[in-house]
């Protein structure tokens, strides 16, 4: 399967996916996967030397959509989901840690991972390392997932400020991560959304080039999915273009 592909529809609401590979990079070792009939999108961000970063994201995809392949999630019970979920991620790491285990030139590779799945009126998010999960209405954008990096555990500690973070030298070096080890250390959170609302999910090339507050300004001037990921992606490219670029953006129209 393709990982950077765009679906305009999943589960019913209006979706879209778009990476793309910056201003800085030679490769693109971000993925993305929308399942087309499902609520359920998945943002990952490759790390390794030279292409082992994009086999690290692949393959955890990959992993995800095999262990899916058989199972009809949303007619898993709702207290069961976490746990799917979760067993989700495993696997994909599993997947991921035996690859670089076996093959010199993966060694050490890995990636982030943001996941979620929308069961009615319930966002279900599991994520490992700095990819983002945010929920926006028209009110505010609201940050789902907690990034797992050493700038996070020192503006959590109050040693630095959330300014501080976006310009520490610090920034890139992750506190957890998929496919390191043979455990995925993986957080689950979930929340309460309404009709309107967006879900977006990206790699940090998007958030450590644009301010939350820029990103709720872009998605709250309306247009299409496709439009958003569009004008995101440019502003990303537009003040630097960094790092590769993912992002998904999700209506709640159904």
């Amino acid at each position: 399967m393709n990982f950077f592909h765009r679906k305009k529809t999943s589960g019913g609401n209006s979706v879209y996916g778009m990476t793309d590979v910056g201003k800085k990079r030679a490769g693109n070792e971000d993925a993305y996967l929308i399942f087309p009939e499902k609520p359920f999108y998945i943002v990952s961000d490759g790390m390794g030397g030279h292409n082992a970063g994009e086999v690290a994201s692949k393959t955890a995809l990959k992993a995800i959509e095999n262990f899916f392949a058989n199972i009809d999630i949303s007619a898993i019970p709702e207290n069961l989901i976490r746990d799917t979920m979760a067993d989700a991620v495993f696997a994909a790491n599993k997947e991921v840690w035996e690859k670089s285990r076996s093959m010199p030139e993966y060694s050490g590779m890995g990636c982030t991972l943001a996941m979620v799945f929308l069961d009615k009126n319930t966002l279900h998010v599991c994520h490992i390392g700095d990819s983002r999960v945010y929920v926006i209405d028209h009110k505010e954008i609201i940050q789902i997932t907690t990034d797992h990096s050493v700038v996070m555990e020192l503006v959590k500690a109050g040693q630095i400020s959330k300014e501080e973070a976006r310009k520490s030298t610090l920034k890139n070096q992750l506190t957890r991560a998929l496919g390191i080890s043979s455990e995925a250390n993986l957080e689950y959170t979930k929340q309460q959304v309404k009709m309107g609302d967006t879900i977006l999910l990206c790699t940090d090339g998007l958030w450590d080039m644009l301010t939350d507050d820029e990103i709720y300004t872009v998605v709250k001037k309306g247009g299409t999915p496709e439009q958003c990921c569009s004008r995101l992606i440019r502003m990303a490219n537009d003040t630097g273009g960094d790092d590769n670029i993912t992002v998904i953006v999700a209506r709640i129209t159904d």
